[in-house]
């Protein structure tokens, strides 16, 4: 019989120990398990199971045999596997495309990813540069942050842009910023027809950027790529070849990762 979280080691948050031993469980039994045999296997109270259990139900995490009532992994959870074996492959893949970019454009690159609260950079190559413009990988960036925002925004729906922009308010970074609704949806259009999305200090007095999204040959966005440099020497020219480069390492990219 396995014996359940010692309280002394899950004095923090024992819930969450005891969900994530019923999800371990549930991964071994596959799908021959029920509440009641998950209490009795991991001596848990029925109660708490079914409570952990139906939670879990709601949010995509299990699936329920109606028949059988047996559990099995829901596709949420199997989502954020793939997610997360994607990010480690993707940071891999990405890394030497970004070193050219970095070396060609003498900017500083970074990989990030999009979520309801932000864009999270998940890996960077700096500029060769001494002066440079950098951040450490695990940075959370505000949500409408410059290009890389843009470049994430650009591929969703214009009903889901609209209702973002309205919910989330457009900040004002800069001068520079642009938050007028139609304005910013105006250059989310161009942005989408164009393949890239630019930032005239827009996030930062002095710095400019340009990004492209990374997008699977299922229409998946997996991330975005940007470039960063000081506006005095990144300019709108040298900006423009950027997203060139860019938009190519982006196509080979997604091509390596099918």
């Amino acid at each position: 019989m396995n014996m359940s979280p010692k309280e002394s080691n899950s004095y923090s948050a024992p819930m969450v120990y005891k969900s994530f031993a019923i999800l371990k469980e549930v991964a071994k039994a596959q799908g021959t398990l029920g509440v009641s045999d998950i209490s009795r296997q991991l001596n848990f109270n029925k109660s708490t199971v079914y409570g952990v259990t139906q939670a879990f139900l709601d949010l995509g995490v299990l699936r329920q045999d109606e028949s059988t009532k047996k559990f099995r992994l829901g596709p949420a959870l199997i989502q954020l596997s793939n997610q997360s074996l994607a990010s480690v492959s993707l940071k891999d893949i990405a890394r030497s495309f970004m070193m050219k970019l970095a070396q060609d454009f003498a900017g500083t690159v970074f990989l990030g990813c999009f979520d309801e609260y932000g864009i999270t950079i998940i890996e960077k190559v700096d500029s060769p540069e001494d002066l440079k413009i950098s951040a450490p990988v695990g940075t959370r960036l505000p949500f409408f942050s410059g290009s890389a925002a843009k470049s994430f925004l650009a591929n969703l729906d214009e009903t889901i842009q609209r209702r973002i922009i309205t919910e989330k308010v457009l900040p004002k970074f800069t001068n520079k910023t642009i938050n007028n609704i139609e304005d910013y949806l105006a250059d989310l259009k161009q942005v989408r027809k164009q393949g890239y999305a630019t930032d005239f200090e827009e996030y930062i007095h002095g710095v400019n950027a340009v990004s492209v999204p990374l997008v699977d040959i299922r229409g998946t966005l997996l991330g975005a790529i940007w470039i960063v440099g000081f506006s005095n020497s990144f300019t709108k020219d040298r900006m423009q070849q950027a997203a060139v480069a860019a938009m190519e390492s982006a196509k080979q990219i997604t091509r390596i990762i099918g």
